[in-house]
């Protein structure tokens, strides 16, 4: 992939397009690692946050006002399922 560095400011850089920082989940801290050949750019890991639904009802509820957001996150790896009804998210 060719990019062009551009003018950003009193800066420079280069604009990531949007179906990289899909595969990456949208991150919104990266790591820039200058190397011999090279710039490395990945994403921070983030801080993971637990929580179990108080009831029954809460799980019912909060997966039907967000299943599509759920679906897509389980999709690209950002929420996943840790036993009937505990989910972990990374941040």
């Amino acid at each position: 992939m060719l990019i062009n560095i551009r003018k950003i400011g009193n800066s420079q850089g280069i604009i990531i397009p949007k179906y990289v920082l899909q595969e990456l989940g949208y991150p919104k801290t990266v790591e820039i690692t200058p190397t011999k050949d090279g710039i490395f750019i990945s994403p921070v890991a983030g801080k993971t946050v637990r929580r179990k639904p108080r009831n029954k009802d809460e799980t019912d509820g909060f997966y039907d006002l967000m299943k599509s957001k759920i679906e897509n996150n389980i999709a690209i790896g950002k929420t996943t399922w840790i036993g009937n009804r505990e989910m972990e998210r990374r941040l």
